[in-house]
């Protein structure tokens, strides 16, 4: 799990059996990585991963590119750490017509289009199996209608006592978007699985 931030992801899939290691290039998220999870944990960039060749079976990618100037050769690491016929996991938002208040927020350089994913993962010397649009209709209205501009008054501050029930809310109403994979107009971001030719 490359760029695993607080360890969310990592936790899910070590409670589904998987042997995790995970890797941030922040000293903060690495020290809650450290707490949080049991597989080791690196310092690290995806950019320069400190791995052997053909380290994994596996690499995931959840919101990660955007934050990566050299998208194509973080893929290009990525696909040296897996093992021939090794899947690569992306998510990353969607639209550049949508870049905001909150992607600057949280460091993003880009959202993508279809054809520049596509274009990076081929560049990152990975075959593209499939690209899938997802957070429709419920992520993305929240989050251009909302969340965009909570963050452009605000900031990110944590939500208050009040805030927290309307929360709940959205996280159940959040999980009528899995109806709507797959569907590209108003879609929040996009999953894409590559292979390591």
């Amino acid at each position: 799990n490359a760029g695993a931030g607080q360890g969310t992801f990592t936790q899910r899939l070590e409670r589904l059996g998987f042997e995790v290691t995970s890797a941030d290039p922040s000293p903060a998220a690495v020290a809650v990585l450290r707490e949080r999870v049991r597989g080791p944990v690196e310092q690290a960039p995806l950019e320069a991963l400190p791995f052997p060749d053909a380290s994994f079976d596996a690499v995931v990618l959840g919101e990660v590119l955007e934050h990566v100037e050299d998208d194509a050769g973080g893929l290009r690491e990525a696909a040296r750490v897996l093992r021939r016929g090794g899947a690569l996991a992306i998510s990353v938002p969607r639209n550049p017509a949508w870049f905001g208040a909150s992607d600057r927020w949280a460091g993003h350089v880009r959202r993508y289009t279809r054809e520049t994913l596509a274009d990076a993962v081929a560049a990152g010397g990975l075959e593209l199996r499939r690209l899938e649009p997802w957070g429709f209709p419920v992520s993305a209205l929240y989050h251009r209608l909302a969340y965009d501009r909570h963050v452009a008054r605000h900031g990110a501050a944590e939500p208050r006592a009040w805030q927290r029930p309307a929360l709940a809310l959205l996280a159940a109403a959040l999980q009528v978007d899995r109806l709507f994979v797959g569907r590209e107009r108003g879609a929040l971001g996009y999953l894409a699985l590559a292979r390591r030719r």
